[in-house]
């Protein structure tokens, strides 16, 4: 969005903010359990309602302020005070009764015990049902609710949600331990230790600046990183503004602009449907009681969201104890018709245009990851590979280092960049250096039908020193995309505010045509970047990641088709 120039604008801004800053900071602590955490996320909520102020300012403010303090995926953790005040005898009771309730029946029984909202207007401001209320609604005594916030004094949040919205420190949480050791050494490098003196070397951060120019329009203007053409990638309020795909690529990718459900969605199922020959473009996953149920997207039929009501899948658990959604990005074959789900010790083989379901064991309780090579996959632990044949039910291990694709983008501790290439029976075939632009990659290499291949990572210390120096965006991660065989090509699309998150601010799930690569940008947005022109476009709304998942909604994983 943008803000009106004039000052009106933020003087209604800060009348806004000022009228309900005492209430919700006492929901707030009531929602965190501490006073600073929950001056955190008021903060949060408020800075969040001034980037979009120009649209929510005649419509909801109110509603929407509260979705952000209250949703799953607030951050409602953090560190205390390091003198916080302590509660009275009665008030550290109830917090900690709160504390110990789930997220949504906490968020719950204050919106309706403490701010006394109606079932509706809970509903909407969670986004659940009303029956969802009700099933989370705990006896939490409102005069205790009361008694307990009122211990809480009032602040002025004006200026700091400004200030935050300014910087717009949006942050994603942390997932696994090797995501979070690289994340902390993307952090590390706002302070740099020049290595030809003993000055310390400190990244020009963004200064506070007015809210007429807290959000311009997308830059996509190129310049010249550690010999790679780089760009920033707008920020997440900047995507609505991006241009649609064309018709051309519509057809190609045939998916919806909405690729998710609600909860309450009815969706046909793969036994009602019967057999149909109708090409799989997407894979998503529902929550249900305990499990996941896969959902095809089929958008060819008139209903183009088919569950196949009769697989369950459990999530994935690594060696570490890390815990994954059992569907990879590499899940439909190239036939658009059979589609592989990864479970311990075993992978399901689904063909969707007759709904049969072939399960092959796998000596491997550890799986973590696959891929389609022709008609057969290979999946992978952290110590073991093998071979999965879907038509005769074979499964063989294979040596260390096999890989389902032509190439794979590889940076090993503290060892150069280089691109593996594979033939047919996943067996390494050659090596090739790279650009050290990147200190770490995640997920899949895809290679597009030019050879040019894709893949998310984190840059290096020395690049990402110079990225932030030309422009100060906490620029820390991106996409890298480059022809193998000519080092020129390479291209980065840098992520900003992209310090400390998860995967997910970046993750690459394929190419359209020979050099548009498909990205899923900051959580919930799928672009498909141009790596020659460098024009992105909007291709569709992503499943968001939810902390305390609601029976019925889309899962945050999705396989696109290649």
């Amino acid at each position: 969005m943008a803000w009106r120039s004039d000052a009106a604008d933020v003087d209604e801004f800060a009348d806004f903010v000022r009228a309900r800053q005492h209430d919700l900071r006492r929901a707030a602590y009531l929602l965190c359990g501490d006073e600073r955490r929950g001056d955190d996320a008021v903060e949060r909520a408020f800075a969040d309602l001034a980037l979009h102020w120009d649209r929510i300012r005649d419509e909801k403010p109110d509603i929407e302020v509260r979705r952000s303090l209250y949703r799953p995926g607030a951050r409602l953790t953090g560190p205390r005070a390091s003198e916080p005040r302590q509660a009275s005898g009665d008030a550290s009771r109830v917090l900690a009764e709160l504390q110990a309730l789930g997220h949504k029946d906490r968020a719950v029984a204050i919106l309706r015990r403490y701010e006394e909202r109606t079932e509706a207007e809970t509903a909407e401001i969670l986004g659940v049902s009303i029956p969802t209320v009700r099933h989370h609604e705990k006896p939490v005594s409102p005069d205790a609710l009361q008694d307990t916030a009122a211990e809480v004094d009032e602040k002025d949040f004006v200026d700091r949600a400004i200030r935050r919205a300014a910087h717009r420190r949006t942050r994603g949480r942390r997932t696994t331990v090797a995501v979070a050791a690289s994340a902390a050494l993307a952090i590390a490098a706002l302070t740099l230790i020049d290595t030809e003196s003993t000055d310390r070397v400190s990244l020009p951060l963004p200064a506070p600046s007015s809210m007429q120019s807290l959000l311009p329009g997308w830059d996509s203007r190129e310049f010249t990183l550690d010999g790679a053409l780089a760009q920033v990638g707008p920020h997440p309020e900047q995507v609505a503004a991006l241009p649609r795909i064309d018709d051309l690529a519509r057809s190609q990718l045939a998916l919806p602009e909405v690729l998710g459900f609600g909860p309450d969605t009815r969706i046909t199922t793969i036994g009602e449907l019967g057999n149909s020959s109708a090409p799989v473009r997407a894979v998503l996953l529902r929550h249900t009681a305990g499990t996941l149920h896969p959902v095809l997207v089929r958008p060819t039929l008139s209903d183009p969201f088919v569950a196949v009501d009769t697989l369950q899948l459990v999530p994935n658990l690594d060696e570490a104890g890390r815990t994954s959604d059992p569907l990879e990005v590499t899940a439909i074959a190239d036939d658009r018709r059979r589609v592989m789900f990864i479970q311990p010790g075993k992978v399901h083989v689904l063909d969707a245009f007759s709904g049969v379901v072939r399960t092959m064991p796998v000596k491997d309780r550890y799986l973590e990851g696959g891929g389609w090579v022709g008609s057969s996959i290979i999946v992978w632990s952290r110590t073991q590979v093998w071979r999965v044949s879907p038509e005769t039910g074979a499964v063989n291990r294979l040596a260390q280092g096999a890989h389902p694709g032509p190439h794979e983008v590889q940076v090993r501790g503290s060892e150069s960049m280089r691109i593996l290439s594979f033939g047919p029976d996943g067996a390494n075939t050659g090596t090739l250096p790279g650009l050290d632009v990147l200190a770490k990659v995640w997920g899949t290499t895809f290679t597009s039908p030019s050879s040019r291949v894709a893949t998310g990572g984190f840059l290096g210390q020395s690049t990402a020193l110079k990225a932030n120096r030309r422009y100060p965006e906490r620029l820390f991660q991106g996409v890298f995309t480059v022809d193998p065989e000519r080092p020129s090509t390479a291209r980065l699309l840098l992520a900003p505010n992209s310090e400390g998150l998860a995967v997910g601010c970046c993750d690459v799930l394929g190419w359209v045509y020979r050099d548009h690569v498909l990205v899923r940008w900051h959580g919930t947005a799928l672009l498909v970047w141009d790596t020659v022109t460098g024009v992105i476009h909007r291709v569709a709304t992503l499943p968001s990641l939810q902390d305390d998942p609601v029976p019925g909604s889309a899962a945050a994983s999705v396989a696109i088709a290649p």
